[in-house]
Parts: structure tokens; sequence; C-alpha cells
């Protein structure tokens, strides 16, 4: 009976909210889905290479929509006892303002392949801001979990996390080689989330 509950309240909500972002958002029950839910501690995958060299994609969801920018900094491991994915996201960036309004987030992996990396090299260059149908020119397409989080169909694994901790950098504490970087770039805000739910396909 929670289930059923949850559920219509999730619905409900991603009417109210709309599809900002582009296209339809799936928000079918997760059995009626190509998603399984899978235990963490079971993953099996290359953290630093699927960050760096393949790249993911950080999903947000407030009452503005469903957003999603591209990102090649993060880390997967555990702090407090609790398995944690930890992501980097620029002042500059509208995903920083919905990520402080949200509670969760998703980072999501997909298949290599051409059709995958322009989409990510679409959503980390266009703003929800100033293009509303990104994710829908982007070629991606928004579902919800069960907590009303955005997945992505097209993904092949998502992970589903709850904000534990965020900071800001601090510019004087920055190593002196990167510093250069911030120079006319926002500093990064680190958020700390909690895997709540891995799901796969």
């Amino acid at each position: 009976m929670k289930k059923i509950v949850l559920y219509v309240l999730v619905l409900l909500a991603a009417v109210s909210c709309g599809s900002r972002g582009g296209g339809e958002v799936d928000t079918r029950p997760m059995s009626e889905r190509e998603w399984t839910k899978a235990d963490v501690m079971d993953l099996e995958m290359k953290p630093v290479s699927s960050f760096a060299k393949d790249w993911m994609a950080l999903g947000v969801r407030t009452k503005e929509g469903v957003n999603a920018m591209t990102i090649s900094w993060g880390s997967i491991g555990e702090l407090w006892g609790k398995p944690v994915v930890t992501v980097y996201v620029s002042k500059d960036r509208h995903s920083k303002a919905m990520m402080d309004e949200a509670d969760y987030f998703t980072v999501s992996a997909f298949p290599q392949d051409r059709r995958s990396k322009d989409a990510l090299v679409y959503i980390g260059s266009h703003s929800l801001k100033d293009e509303p149908d990104k994710l829908e020119k982007a070629g991606l397409t928004p579902e919800l979990s069960e907590l009303g989080n955005p997945l992505f169909k097209e993904a092949s694994l998502a992970f589903e996390c709850k904000i534990l901790y965020s900071e800001e950098f601090k510019r004087d504490r920055l190593p002196e080689e990167v510093r250069s970087l911030y120079e006319e770039m926002g500093l990064h805000t680190m958020y700390v989330g909690e895997i709540i739910n891995l799901y796969e396909k």
C-alpha cells in the first residue's frame, strides 16, 4: 500500500512539474521498465575512467523540472559507513542552483557509442536556462525513479543519491597548479551523496 501511495505522489509531482528539459517524462512503475536494482557492493566498474574518459550525466529534479549536465570529475567510495558518490558542480552552471534546492541527485553511465557521446557533449555545452528542451535535443528520454528522481532511458547504469554534505571550494586552499582554472570560471561545489539505489540494465 505504501508503494502505491508513493508512486501516486511521484506521478502527481511529475505532472505538476511538467516536463521542462524536453520530451515526455516516463513515470511508469520501475517494474514495467528495463531497470533492475543491484547491490552496490557487487558493482564492477572502472570509476576513474568512467568519469574522466567515458563521462557521466548528473541528473537533478526540482519544481523547475528535470535537468542533466555532463560530468568528468567525481568519485565512488565509502564515507561515514555509507556508500557514496561525490560530484562537483561549478557555480557557473544552472545545475548548481538546482542541486542546492534538491535533496537527491542521480549519476548515470551510458553505453560507449557515438550516440551517447554526442548526447553527453550536448548536455554539457547547453543550459536548461537558455534551452528548455535541451534533453530532447540531446536525444535523452527522462524517466523518474520510485523516489521521483531523474533516470534516462538511454543509460545503462544509474546511481540514485541522497545529498549528505556539500561545500564550495576555498580559493586560498586550492593547489597552486589549479588556481588558474578559476580565473575565468566559478568555483566548484562538492556534493557528497549516499547511494540509496543502484539501477542497471
